[in-house]
């Protein structure tokens, strides 16, 4: 009893102690659900009407792309363009935000693309163009089934197919990925050309939008007109308010409705060498003249000094640069050349052999893995008469190809030796790439081919020459490290100044191509910062944050003289427009006289679909009311945009095309369809919630 009375005693602490440590509970759980919540802002790269994207799956989708942009560079022997990782995160962005948004409007309406239709899409009766040109028998032009079936087969099962090594299944990965990403490109067009559809068929032009758009095409009037100028009337002479200012800007701001943006300024360094590398490189290849020219190892001297590698291949001599192919014209075998500059490279040739041969020759063949135990049995039954177009199967994809002997890195010498020595007959022979039944079937006519041996020697920046550009631009940031600084001293630095104002979707900057990480800096810096230099291909690059752009409608104050202007001229138009309807008697002389014209000018083939007008410009109000004035009859004043005009068809052409309803209505149609195709997911976006937030990472 005592124990309950202390209790009780001390109810009002104990309801104090147990109300803290439930705040605390809930502070608590606040407080981490708050950082789980911000965790997941963070993370992401937008909001989509509510829907979030990822960075991991974003992350993914950008290697997805990488990956197969990368092989389709690799197939065509070219290297991935500068800046392209920047397009390509841009490109993967724009994709996921429009697929949210497809996919709202295909849920909301009930679209769906169903198993059966996608593989009839991909696999059956009606192949799409992108797998159809993917799998297309160069010999008969025609799609090949069976190649995509072996394709698909390889792909999905490599093992059971005989791929096992780790080189061959990383190449498989990389084409399955590419598939999977088709797979879903086919089902979204498919779904996206149903929802065109339906569309399409809410906006269907009717009998008077096709004789309307006939009539605007095909007839045209010639006019005379008189014009007085807005720039008659002295702008001293017109006054603007405040009030006038701000109602032409209420009536024009959405037109300049802009997102957030930065104002930069930024220099640019060319990393260029020094004429101290010029001097080097140039003394380099002089002290080799000797040895390049009587060496009995000159592939050793070509390796041990030039930039590229001895190319131990003849060459068809018309396929040669300008100054190679004037050598080898001239020079005996074994005869070395001065050395010669051109385009930042030091460059000595020596011819080695010449003969005359095929260029290129085509070969038709069937590919095996190496050691694979089946190219003997194919390599006999084609030796014994066998058909080469019968063997295809999973693993023996009848190729054809054309060669040349310069392709040696890329095949293998011996594969190159015995096809440029081979007769007509079936022969096997391995290259890189696996092991092979050949046949030639077609040689080029033949040429003067050369093989040359060449030092070739760019000149490149030096260590020094990088450090002092550098170093040279560091100090210039650390003298003048704020923004007005920057940009104020950097003409007696001997340094230009560019200017750029850029949003956080920019990818690029006035001559520079790949300014990603130039604009990522910008968005996540302070106003007058100054930013690391930055080393984007061939150039240092430093920036500074001039100025922080909120996102809305640009300030009247920016847009005073174009409204001012605005202002003036509808004043202007109402006094010459009361000037001129005062006019008598009402005939195109009176009006000439009336504005101090000399004479009065004539227009020819104005027509309603057509603005701009031959000797006028753009003028959509003359267009569109000429062709409506009665023959012989002169229209009231017609305010344009250069002063207002009086006007008199003098002449209505019309065209011979006599008017077919359903053939217009057919075009319009679809003009209507191609419009609403390129507009469509414009539309989706202008109406949707976005929350862009890629340039926190990319």
């Amino acid at each position: 009893m005592a124990t309950l009375e202390k209790i009780r005693s001390k109810a009002a602490f104990l309801v104090i102690i147990i109300g803290v440590a439930l705040l605390a509970f809930i502070i608590g759980d606040f407080l981490n659900s708050g950082q789980s919540f911000f965790m997941m802002n963070k993370n992401k790269v937008a909001t989509v009407n509510g829907t979030s994207i990822g960075v991991e799956e974003y992350q993914q989708r950008v290697q997805a792309r990488s990956e197969e942009l990368q092989a389709m560079y690799q197939q065509r022997g070219m290297p991935m363009p500068e800046g392209a990782s920047s397009y390509i995160n841009k490109e993967v962005y724009d994709a996921m935000v429009n697929e949210i948004l497809l996919g709202e409007e295909l849920e909301a309406v009930g679209i769906t693309v169903s198993k059966e239709e996608l593989n009839d899409l991909l696999t059956g009766d009606n192949i799409v163009p992108q797998v159809a040109q993917s799998f297309t028998n160069p010999e008969t032009g025609q799609f090949d089934r069976q190649a995509l079936n072996n394709f698909l087969q390889v792909i999905f099962h490599p093992e059971e197919n005989g791929y096992t090594q780790p080189e061959q299944l990383a190449q498989i990965a990389v084409q399955r990925n590419i598939w999977l990403e088709m797979e879903k490109s086919v089902r979204q067009s498919r779904a996206a050309e149903k929802l065109m559809t339906l569309v399409n068929a809410a906006v269907v032009p009717n009998k008077v939008d096709a004789e309307m758009a006939f009539v605007g095409q095909n007839r045209s009037v010639d006019i005379a007109y008189v014009l007085q100028p807005y720039t008659s009337i002295p702008d001293s002479t017109v006054e603007v308010s405040n009030a006038e200012l701000t109602a032409e800007y209420n009536k024009v701001k959405k037109l300049y409705e802009n997102p957030e943006r930065r104002a930069i300024n930024y220099i640019a360094v060319d990393i260029k060498p020094s004429p101290a590398d010029y001097e080097k490189v140039e003394e380099r290849i002089n002290m080799l003249k000797e040895i390049f020219a009587t060496t009995d190892d000159v592939a050793e001297v070509v390796n041990d000094n030039s930039d590229y590698p001895y190319a131990d291949y003849f060459v068809a001599v018309r396929s040669m640069d300008t100054a190679e192919k004037n050598f080898v014209e001239n020079a005996q075998v074994g005869e070395a050349c001065e050395p010669m500059f051109a385009n930042d490279t030091y460059s000595m040739y020596r011819l080695m052999a010449t003969k005359t041969a095929p260029d290129s020759i085509q070969v038709r063949m069937v590919s095996f893995p190496v050691g694979d135990t089946r190219v003997d049995s194919v390599y006999n039954i084609l030796r014994n008469g066998g058909d080469f177009a019968a063997l295809g199967d999973d693993l023996m994809k009848v190729e054809n190809v054309w060669l040349t002997e310069s392709m040696i890195s890329e095949v293998g010498r011996g594969f190159i030796n015995d096809v440029f020595s081979a007769g007509d007959n079936f022969f096997k022979s391995e290259s890189l790439g696996g092991t092979h039944v050949v046949q030639v079937t077609e040689r080029t006519a033949p040429v003067k081919k050369a093989k040359v041996a060449a030092i070739t020697m760019s000149v490149d920046p030096s260590n020094d020459t990088y450090n002092a550009l550098h170093n040279g631009l560091l100090s210039y940031v650390a003298d003048n490290n704020n923004a007005k600084a920057f940009a104020d001293s950097a003409q007696v630095a001997g340094y230009s100044v560019m200017t750029a104002d850029c949003s956080a979707e920019d990818i690029s900057l006035p001559g520079i191509q790949d300014g990603r990480q130039i604009v990522r800096w910008a968005f996540n810096a302070k106003k007058d910062e100054i930013s690391e230099i930055f080393t984007i291909g061939d150039r240092f690059i430093v920036a500074a944050l001039d100025d922080v752009i909120p996102a809305g409608y640009m300030p009247m104050k920016d847009l005073e003289a174009m409204l001012s202007m605005r202002v003036r001229n509808d004043k202007k138009a109402a006094i010459i427009g009361e000037k001129l309807a005062a006019v008598t008697p009402a005939e195109m002389s009176a009006y000439a006289a009336a504005v101090n014209a000399e004479k009065v000018d004539t227009a020819k083939f104005v027509a309603f679909s057509s603005p701009s007008i031959s000797g006028l410009g753009y003028e959509p109000a003359v267009a569109g009311v000429a062709p409506s004035v009665e023959k012989g009859k002169i229209s009231a004043p017609v305010k344009g945009n250069r002063g207002v005009y009086v006007m008199e068809v003098v002449n209505v052409n019309e065209s011979a095309k006599p008017y077919d309803e359903a053939a217009e209505i057919a075009r319009l149609d679809r003009q209507y369809t191609s419009l609403i195709s390129n507009r469509l997911m414009q539309v989706l976006r202008d109406k949707a919630e976005i929350e862009n937030t890629l340039i926190r990472f990319f």
